[in-house]
């Protein structure tokens, strides 16, 4: 592991203005996944910025990007208002990892392709151009399967498809003005050499997410599927929301995390499902029906429609 400097910021604000002027430095929140990548030199800063606690949000649905997993697991209110959140929350990791990653690095931890986190390999994230899991003989039975352009990495995060799902949005804060975007906004496929998924500027830093309360988050679930179900990253997983009045579906929301390059969000079948009788069966069908696995993790494939249909019907129930 390479020597840096140890900062601890009094503010997020103070945080990101060093972030925006020194290069080299890196912000440290739980520190879970940064630990990793520091002792692979996957990075390789000059300073880690502590980033301050935040305490418990003041508002109803406006969490702090420092609350630990756990908190957000525990947090009644979204237990009540957006149970795919909270659920997403408590199944992530294992307890010790819960106890002390945050929100915000959930949100923005880096894909764990094992292309990207050895240097020994080429890798479309780390700059070279190309993806090693795309070339001949390349393994790639835990990456995506939904079409993607250049990097077949499989984005890790389970909170950001739980909160995709409800409509929260996330704020940011930058030395040059703040910022508030939907959070499917917060991703994208992004350039060669950008090892975040994010679309955070160079000292931007996410603050806060906000749930809004909605029919639609109050009726919402999140499900995984794991080789092992103790502390292994997903193979696929779907969050759902559904908005049901008299028997037809008003409004619905799938979002599907560990099997694209960022969250997959299911619009086409957002839109097939609203205003008809709730069809799990053929929702769960018409969200794999663009899926183009590879040879190694088409099992994949079937894993997800299984998990879509079982989050429609327990939603629809």
């Amino acid at each position: 592991m390479k020597r840096f400097a140890y900062l601890a910021a009094n503010s997020l604000d103070a945080c990101a203005r060093v972030l925006k002027q020194r290069p080299r430095a890196l912000a440290k929140g739980g520190g879970t996944d940064l630990l990793d990548l520091l002792k692979k030199r996957i990075l390789v800063p000059d300073e880690v910025v502590q980033l301050p606690r935040s305490g418990r949000g003041r508002e109803p649905g406006k969490i702090p990007a420092s609350a630990t997993l756990a908190e957000v697991a525990g947090s009644d209110w979204l237990r009540r208002e957006a149970p795919a959140v909270a659920q997403a929350a408590a199944i992530a990791a294992t307890p010790q990892i819960r106890n002390v990653g945050t929100l915000g690095g959930n949100l923005c931890q880096f894909t764990r392709c094992w292309y990207f986190r050895n240097p020994a390999f080429a890798c479309f994230k780390r700059g070279t151009g190309e993806c090693s899991a795309a070339a001949e003989g390349g393994l790639n039975r835990y990456h995506a399967i939904f079409p993607h352009e250049n990097c077949m990495r499989a984005h890790p995060s389970n909170l950001a498809p739980a909160l995709i799902a409800v409509g929260a949005q996330v704020e940011c804060v930058h030395p040059l003005g703040n910022r508030t975007l939907d959070l499917d906004l917060l991703y994208d496929d992004g350039p060669s050499g950008r090892l975040s998924d994010t679309t955070l500027r160079k000292g931007e830093l996410i603050a806060s997410v906000t749930v809004p309360p909605s029919p639609l988050a109050r009726r919402s679930t999140y499900l995984e599927f794991r080789e092992r179900q103790s502390f292994d990253f997903a193979l696929a997983s779907v969050a759902a929301a559904l908005e049901i009045a008299g028997g037809v579906v008003k409004q619905a929301r799938i979002v599907c995390g560990a099997v694209s390059p960022i969250p997959y969000r299911a619009r086409a079948v957002e839109g097939l499902l609203a205003g008809k009788p709730l069809d799990a069966k053929a929702g769960a069908r018409a969200v794999v029906a663009d899926a183009l696995p590879t040879k190694q993790n088409r099992f994949k494939a079937r894993i997800l429609e299984e998990l879509v249909r079982r989050a429609l019907e327990e939603l629809g129930s």
